[in-house]
Order: structure tokens, then sequence, then C-alpha cells
């Protein structure tokens, strides 16, 4: 089972073995502008679409296999990446990043 270390959200992501050092988010939100027949944005307002991208890392076994097809569903993260390296000097290390489309 994996460890985190002062890691409180893992986003319901985790390695295969090992323990998660670190766990990062940002979000973004489209913005939808009107423009008048000058070319001038007379409204913006946000999209109803929230695209969250979510990575998380540390040392250990990260499973590979973690990345399959399936359907996107709103608020359940997705993951798009997952990358093992690994050297002489050191543990392995692994990374991965999710997506997590939500609406407003």
């Amino acid at each position: 089972m994996a460890a985190t270390f002062g890691v409180t959200n893992t986003y319901n992501l985790s390695p295969n073995e090992g323990h998660v050092s670190e766990s990062s988010k940002d979000s973004s939100v489209d913005v939808a502008t009107i423009k008048d027949e000058q070319g001038i944005t007379v409204f913006a307002g946000p999209r109803k679409l929230i695209t969250r991208n979510v990575t998380i890392s540390g040392k250990g076994d990260a499973d590979i296999d973690l990345v399959e097809g399936g359907t996107v569903a709103k608020g359940v993260a997705m993951i798009t990446s997952v990358k093992q390296t690994e050297s002489n000097d050191d543990f392995p290390d692994f990374e991965i990043q999710a997506t997590i489309y939500d609406e407003i």
C-alpha cells in the first residue's frame, strides 16, 4: 500500500507501491465573449466546464497499467500520463497526471 508524508490530498490517485511526496492541482475555466459589430467585447462570462489538472509524484513504483481507455465522467480523475524513472543512485521516481472535468 502506498503511503503519503504530509500530502493531504492525492485526488484518489495512488502509486502501486511507495510513497507520495507531492501533489498539485490547477484549475482553468474558459471565458465566452460576445462582441459587437465593431469587435469590442460587450460581455464576458465563464463557460460551464472547469478543467482540473492533477499531478502526484514521489518515490516507488507507479503502475503503468493505470493508463487505459475509458469514458469521461464528471468529477472523476481520468489518468492521462504515468511516468516512471529509475537511476542507480536513488529509489525509483514516479509521476501520475490526471484530468478532472467538472461543472461550475
